[in-house]
């Protein structure tokens, strides 16, 4: 039985949670969040060392579409990074919709979103595992 990581992502513009899982036990786990770049730009050196660190067998990417499954501005910076993260380490990437797991996130961390103590990294992260935990449950592997 040959076991697969996946690492999960929750982009953002400004930090991307990351959670991973494997194939064994179906549980995903928020790891780490990446903030990027001042200028905007995505912070490739960080996630570079995650992704060596881990070397997944697949990327999951959370696709936040609005509540009639409609794409929004936000979608179109989650696929950009999912072409980006296929081409830059050829893994293979999968979409999910996210929708809520950022407000879903804050509720299981009784943090409300403009809460001053709110750490917003802590929710990136778990927003991540809920993206890669409802991935996991969707999905058949063999």
């Amino acid at each position: 039985m040959t076991i697969k990581t996946y690492l999960g992502f929750d982009v953002g513009t400004k930090r991307t949670g990351v959670a991973i899982a494997n194939s064994l036990t179906s549980s995903a786990n928020g790891i780490e969040t990446v903030t990027h770049n001042k200028d905007g730009s995505t912070n490739w050196s960080h996630l570079e060392a995650i992704i060596k660190q881990y070397n997944p067998d697949a990327f999951i990417i959370g696709l936040p579409l609005d509540k009639e499954n409609n794409d929004q501005e936000m979608t179109f910076i989650a696929r950009s990074f999912g072409r980006k993260l296929e081409k830059r380490f050829n893994v293979d990437v999968l979409f999910i919709d996210e929708y809520l797991s950022s407000s879903e996130a804050k509720n299981k961390l009784k943090w409300h979103y403009a809460h001053k103590n709110a750490d917003r990294g802590e929710v990136d992260k778990q927003s991540a595992e809920l993206i890669l935990q409802t991935w996991l449950n969707e999905t058949t592997r063999d």
